[in-house]
């Protein structure tokens, strides 16, 4: 464990393995004052991320940084546990998944020519930041690029495992955007409200004809030493965002759970051959305990979570111990070790094609090079530091991986 001392607060950082830029982050977020009193918490699986550091935990009270929670509000895996001697897992085919997902799953860019019918689901009428609407639910049941992925593993005793891990889309990223771009304008005095009482005054003062050069003034004007990364709402644009994440929660729990219902159609699973099925979600904030999680999940006292490591490793499933000295949380993964610009730069097709072996995929290309499991801190390094938080109850290995070629 390292302490990371900032002017404000000291970060709890639960791993000794921390490269430099990660701790430099840290130290800028606790040298913000509105991080006074705040239990800042990192995750083992920490590693740095644009505007803010991945593994972040913290608690919050009425002020939040959007570019804490990130750009993919919501987004989680969705696991689907199907019992071994069932025929969806006797006769698992990885290449019959794979056309069900090409053929009906938009991946990457892509979104859907058709409405799914979990898009009524979404209270899209109460969002108040501003996005593309029909982009956003022809995105709903679609893969998104990156590190999300589809895949198929089985554990130890032969039970067949469904996980998709997406999030909220480009509908996310542009609710992100919004709040961040307002807190900026919020602690610079630059928001509609701002303006508005600007033109009153000069108004009722008889100076209608500043106005145009004083609203030219206030959009150059800093009054504020936050640095633009680290801008934070308050107030109602504090009560707006909290709105608008949950929404986008919501989104991102029903895309997956749209693809997980487009897998079990296209592969003809029964429901009784479900045994279990469950969320976890590592962007967002937990309101009911006022926790804002980035890169890391919920790890409430028995509380099912997964942990996926990378795609020749598979995920851990654990059980969650509730501890409060790490703000009921765990890691969301296993956490970078190179860059996605390194790991194309530095690892070789042959070593990703070795390293993959035995493991069916239609996905290990060049554009997916910045997923290879080389680029990412081994299971050992999540295992030895997981202890105080959560318990593992499975290991679950791949036979099947899907991700979308950027």
């Amino acid at each position: 464990m390292k302490l990371v001392e900032g002017k404000y607060n000291t970060a709890k950082v639960f791993t000794d393995v921390v490269e430099e830029k990660s701790l430099q982050q840290i130290k800028t977020l606790c040298d913000q004052e509105f991080t006074s009193g705040a239990k800042i918490r990192l995750m083992p699986d920490v590693h740095a991320g644009a505007g803010c550091t991945i593994g972040t935990t913290m608690t919050i009270k009425d002020k939040i940084v959007p570019n804490l929670v990130g750009v993919d509000i919501g987004c989680g895996m969705e696991t689907l546990m199907i019992h071994k001697d069932s025929e969806a897992a006797v006769n698992f085919d990885p290449a019959k998944l794979d056309k069900v997902i090409r053929k009906n799953i938009p991946s990457g860019f892509d979104i859907r020519k058709f409405q799914h019918n979990f898009v009524e689901e979404v209270e899209w009428d109460k969002i108040k930041g501003t996005y593309n609407k029909h982009r956003a639910k022809m995105s709903l049941g679609t893969l998104g690029g990156g590190n999300h992925f589809i895949e198929a593993d089985k554990d130890e005793d032969g039970n067949l495992y469904i996980v998709v891990h997406s999030g909220s889309r480009h509908a996310g990223l542009e609710i992100a955007e919004y709040y961040q771009e307002m807190a900026w304008k919020q602690l610079n005095g630059r928001t509609k409200a701002d303006i508005d009482a600007m033109i009153c005054r000069l108004k009722e003062e008889g100076r209608q004809s500043e106005i145009e050069a004083q609203m030219a003034a206030m959009n150059k004007q800093i009054k504020t030493l936050v640095p633009k990364d680290l801008a934070f709402v308050s107030g109602y644009l504090f009560d707006d965002y909290i709105n608008d994440m949950r929404i986008m929660q919501h989104f991102a729990m029903l895309n997956r759970k749209a693809m997980v219902n487009t897998i079990s159609i296209g592969l003809h699973l029964k429901e009784e051959e479900i045994v279990d099925q469950f969320t976890t979600i590592h962007n967002y904030i937990d309101t009911e305990n006022m926790i804002l999680r980035k890169g890391a999940v919920s790890a409430q006292q028995g509380e099912k979570l997964l942990i996926p490591i990378n795609m020749r490793d598979g995920s851990l499933i654990c059980i969650g111990k509730g501890n409060e000295d790490w703000n009921c949380s765990a890691p969301h993964g296993a956490g970078r070790v190179m860059s996605r610009t390194q790991a194309r730069k530095g690892l070789s097709m042959d070593e990703f094609k070795a390293e993959m072996s035995g493991i069916w995929s239609s996905t290990v290309t060049k554009g997916t090079l910045d997923e290879a499991p080389m680029a990412y801190k081994t299971m050992d390094d999540i295992v030895a530091n997981i202890g105080p938080t959560a318990d593992i109850v499975n290991v679950i290995k791949p036979i099947y991986n899907f991700k979308a070629v950027d």
